[in-house]
């Protein structure tokens, strides 16, 4: 946890912690990262940030999301999570892509049903923060290829960020706590049907397998008291799941009054 050296301090907000890009020589290959660390006060606002990234790359992971791989750190006596580069030769924010793209998400993506997977996930998780600039995209030939990053609003971070206790009836209606939706998905997405496959294969994710999840985060960025809630959480969303999807194919689809 200590063989990363501080290229650039990138940023450091009141409310959303701070950001250091690293670097480490690994096998013989140099690797870089985002390192981000909170303290207290940023946590009155965000609540466990490195524990939110690491549980959400690990629930991510075992779905099979393209996510970049984040791992715990220790960086100048500072406790936090490295979320690792993709070394690809060309990398774009999504919101950079040019608009055909957007409005031609199958011709172009590759894989796009995984984009389906990446909104019902972040509606498991609490997501508040899904937009064009943490979803990055490379070319593959004459397609592109994703990944997600940046999951620190998402389960208590969105909880502590939006002040509803995570069992609030806020939390049921997508369109009340998020409407950051990433360009053309959700013209891509046309009914609950598209949707419905991905709601069955989290839902069918045995609650042993999310209590190890949760237990496998280190005490010192989720505490006892804290794991206990994200279970509660991921469990009664999980079980939910299908109503709440659908509730936002009814809010977000509605045809428009005569």
């Amino acid at each position: 946890m200590e063989n990363w050296e501080i290229v650039k301090k990138l940023s450091s907000r009141k409310k959303l912690g701070t950001v250091w890009l690293v670097r480490r020589s690994k096998s013989g290959q140099t690797e870089t990262g985002y390192f981000k660390f909170s303290n207290p006060q940023n946590e009155r606002y965000i609540g466990p940030l490195a524990g939110n990234e690491l549980l959400a790359y690990h629930l991510a992971s075992r779905l099979h999301l393209p996510i970049a791989r984040v791992e715990a750190a220790k960086i100048k006596g500072q406790l936090g999570v490295v979320s690792l580069a993709r070394p690809e030769p060309k990398l774009y924010k999504w919101d950079q892509l040019t608009r055909h793209i957007y409005h031609n998400i199958p011709r172009f993506i590759l894989r796009p049903e995984r984009l389906l997977k990446m909104f019902v996930f972040d509606i498991w998780i609490c997501n508040i923060d899904r937009h064009g600039g943490n979803l990055l995209a490379y070319p593959v030939g004459e397609k592109y290829d994703f990944y997600l990053i940046d999951h620190g609003l998402s389960l208590l971070g969105a909880v502590q960020w939006q002040g509803f206790s995570w069992d609030h009836p806020h939390w049921d209606r997508v369109v009340g706590y998020n409407r950051n939706y990433v360009r053309g998905l959700s013209k891509y997405i046309r009914s609950y049907e598209q949707l419905k496959p991905y709601v069955k294969v989290i839902q069918h994710i045995p609650y042993q397998e999310l209590e190890k999840s949760v237990d496998s985060i280190p005490l010192t960025m989720l505490s006892h008291e804290n794991k206990r809630t994200v279970k509660q959480l991921l469990l009664s969303r999980q079980k939910k799941l299908h109503t709440i999807v659908q509730q936002w194919i009814k809010d977000y689809k509605r045809p428009p009054e005569p």
